[in-house]
Protein backbone atom coordinates (compact mmCIF):
# COMPACT_ATOMS: atom_id res chain seq x y z
CA UNK A 1 0.00 0.00 0.00
CA UNK A 2 1.34 3.54 -0.98
CA UNK A 3 1.27 6.08 1.73
CA UNK A 4 0.17 9.50 0.88
CA UNK A 5 2.57 12.29 1.94
CA UNK A 6 1.01 15.43 3.70
CA UNK A 7 1.55 18.27 2.59
CA UNK A 8 0.22 21.90 1.86
CA UNK A 9 -0.51 22.79 -1.44
CA UNK A 10 0.13 26.16 -3.49
CA UNK A 11 -3.03 27.61 -3.25
CA UNK A 12 -2.82 27.16 0.83
CA UNK A 13 -0.06 28.50 0.84
CA UNK A 14 -0.97 32.01 -0.85
CA UNK A 15 -4.23 32.10 1.14
CA UNK A 16 -2.15 31.64 4.36
CA UNK A 17 0.19 34.43 3.41
CA UNK A 18 -3.04 36.61 2.15
CA UNK A 19 -4.32 36.51 5.79
CA UNK A 20 -0.78 37.49 7.50
CA UNK A 21 -0.51 39.91 5.18
CA UNK A 22 -4.30 42.02 6.11
CA UNK A 23 -3.31 40.91 9.59
CA UNK A 24 0.10 42.76 9.67
CA UNK A 25 -0.94 45.94 7.98
CA UNK A 26 -3.93 45.97 10.76
CA UNK A 27 -1.48 45.69 13.26
CA UNK A 28 0.72 48.20 11.73
CA UNK A 29 -2.12 50.67 10.92
CA UNK A 30 -2.82 50.70 14.44
CA UNK A 31 1.05 51.15 15.48
CA UNK A 32 0.28 54.34 13.39
CA UNK A 33 -2.26 55.47 14.79
CA UNK A 34 -1.59 55.09 18.82
CA UNK A 35 1.87 56.79 17.39
CA UNK A 36 0.27 59.83 15.97
CA UNK A 37 -2.08 60.36 19.19
CA UNK A 38 0.95 60.11 21.48
CA UNK A 39 2.52 63.10 19.40
CA UNK A 40 -0.66 65.08 19.84
CA UNK A 41 -1.38 64.45 23.29
CA UNK A 42 2.42 65.52 23.99
CA UNK A 43 1.61 68.68 21.89
CA UNK A 44 -1.70 69.97 23.48
CA UNK A 45 -0.02 69.11 27.13
CA UNK A 46 2.65 71.48 26.11
CA UNK A 47 0.39 73.72 24.43
CA UNK A 48 -1.30 73.58 28.47
CA UNK A 49 1.31 74.70 30.39
CA UNK A 50 2.32 77.58 27.59
CA UNK A 51 -1.55 79.06 29.14
CA UNK A 52 -1.19 78.19 32.50
CA UNK A 53 2.87 80.35 32.28
CA UNK A 54 1.40 82.85 30.14
CA UNK A 55 -2.25 83.03 33.20
CA UNK A 56 0.53 83.58 35.99
CA UNK A 57 2.42 86.02 34.57
CA UNK A 58 -0.34 87.79 33.93
CA UNK A 59 -1.60 87.49 37.48
CA UNK A 60 2.33 88.55 39.16
CA UNK A 61 2.37 91.75 36.59
CA UNK A 62 0.99 94.61 36.44
CA UNK A 63 -3.12 94.90 36.49
CA UNK A 64 -3.56 94.06 32.91
CA UNK A 65 -4.89 96.09 30.13
CA UNK A 66 -8.15 95.87 28.16
CA UNK A 67 -7.70 93.97 24.46
CA UNK A 68 -6.04 91.31 22.91
CA UNK A 69 -2.57 90.63 22.18
CA UNK A 70 -0.71 87.70 20.69
CA UNK A 71 2.77 85.68 19.97
CA UNK A 72 4.89 83.48 19.03
CA UNK A 73 6.57 80.91 21.45
CA UNK A 74 8.68 77.62 21.01
CA UNK A 75 8.67 74.21 23.28
CA UNK A 76 9.85 70.89 22.80
CA UNK A 77 10.52 71.65 19.73
CA UNK A 78 7.44 72.73 18.85
CA UNK A 79 5.91 76.47 17.24
CA UNK A 80 2.73 77.23 19.49
CA UNK A 81 0.96 81.12 18.93
CA UNK A 82 -1.21 82.19 21.87
CA UNK A 83 -3.38 84.66 21.86
CA UNK A 84 -5.18 86.86 24.91
CA UNK A 85 -8.35 88.70 25.47
CA UNK A 86 -8.77 90.63 28.20
CA UNK A 87 -11.97 91.87 28.97
CA UNK A 88 -13.80 93.85 31.90
CA UNK A 89 -16.43 91.93 34.16
CA UNK A 90 -19.08 93.51 36.08
CA UNK A 91 -16.82 94.13 39.51
CA UNK A 92 -14.31 97.28 38.46
CA UNK A 93 -11.26 95.07 40.15
CA UNK A 94 -11.18 92.04 38.71
CA UNK A 95 -10.60 91.42 34.39
CA UNK A 96 -11.19 87.82 32.80
CA UNK A 97 -8.55 86.70 30.68
CA UNK A 98 -9.02 84.50 27.66
CA UNK A 99 -6.32 82.76 26.75
CA UNK A 100 -5.60 80.33 23.27
CA UNK A 101 -3.15 78.51 22.33
CA UNK A 102 -2.71 76.97 18.92
CA UNK A 103 -0.27 74.91 16.57
CA UNK A 104 1.93 76.58 13.84
CA UNK A 105 -0.51 75.48 11.28
CA UNK A 106 -3.60 77.29 13.36
CA UNK A 107 -5.36 74.22 14.93
CA UNK A 108 -6.40 75.50 18.50
CA UNK A 109 -4.84 72.95 21.19
CA UNK A 110 -6.08 74.64 23.97
CA UNK A 111 -8.01 77.55 25.88
CA UNK A 112 -8.21 78.48 29.29
CA UNK A 113 -9.67 81.77 31.18
CA UNK A 114 -8.45 82.69 34.37
CA UNK A 115 -9.05 86.18 36.54
CA UNK A 116 -7.00 88.94 37.51
CA UNK A 117 -7.31 91.06 40.40
CA UNK A 118 -6.30 94.53 41.20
Amino acid sequence: MKRRQQAFTLLEVLIALAMLAIVLTAAFRGINLVALQTAELGERHMAQWIAQNRLAEMRMGPYPDLGATGGIIEQGGHRFRWQQTVSRLDQPLFRRIDIKVSNDEGAQLTALIGIASQ
